[in-house]
């Protein structure tokens, strides 16, 4: 999932130690970044960077929920994960990457991820069948968008929140039911909001 990270310059090194540069601030205490990568073959973005920044403002208390988020990224599409979040606690910042969506749009779900997410397919007016022991989902381009946003962004956000409540605030407690309830609660509570902002799905 890391990519490599070529530096633009080679810090100094003495003593066959390398130093630290003259940078003291934290990249996420100047502000979050959100970045879009290509999506891939097969894979086609359906969140812009402007999307990502109408959702969260109507998130109560993004302001401080925010806080240590490094990168928003909109990453390629992959088949094992629709979103994820990583902690680095060295700096006390986290990055949450969604993939892209499905260049087909429609996209088959073992029986328990359906069933655990059905109320928010019924939600979204998603129109869904059952194939044998999987479920076949038929997404319009903005039911997946609704999904990416208020399920998949709300679920990696609950990773940092989760992180920001430990003790130090450099610890993932709760891990996924943390994070899936969190996702839950916001998703009811910001779904009048996102209508308005967005449209109905």
């Amino acid at each position: 999932m890391t990519q490599g990270y070529n530096r633009k310059t080679s810090p100094k090194v003495i003593g066959g130690q390398v130093q630290r540069k003259n940078n003291h601030t934290k990249t996420a205490r100047l502000g979050y970044v959100v970045d879009r990568k290509p999506a891939g073959k097969g894979y086609r973005h359906v969140l812009k960077k402007k999307d990502i920044h109408d959702f969260t403002d109507i998130i109560p208390s993004w302001r401080s929920v925010c806080n240590g988020i490094e990168s928003i990224i909109l990453d390629a599409g992959d088949e094992f994960y629709d979103g994820l979040y990583r902690h680095y606690s060295y700096e006390g910042t986290g990055i949450i990457w969604l993939s892209a969506w499905t260049d087909k749009m429609w996209i088959d779900l073992n029986n328990d991820y359906f069933v655990e997410h059905q109320w928010h397919f019924d939600k979204l007016g998603v129109a869904y069948e059952r194939k044998s022991d999987e479920w076949c989902c038929h997404f319009t381009e903005s039911q997946a968008k609704a999904f990416m946003l208020l399920h998949i962004f709300l679920h990696e956000l609950g990773h940092h929140v989760d992180k920001l409540q430990s003790k130090n605030q450099n610890v993932i407690k709760g891990g996924e039911v943390f994070a899936e309830n969190y996702a839950n609660k916001l998703f009811d509570e910001i779904w009048p909001a996102y209508i308005e902002k967005f449209g109905k799905p």
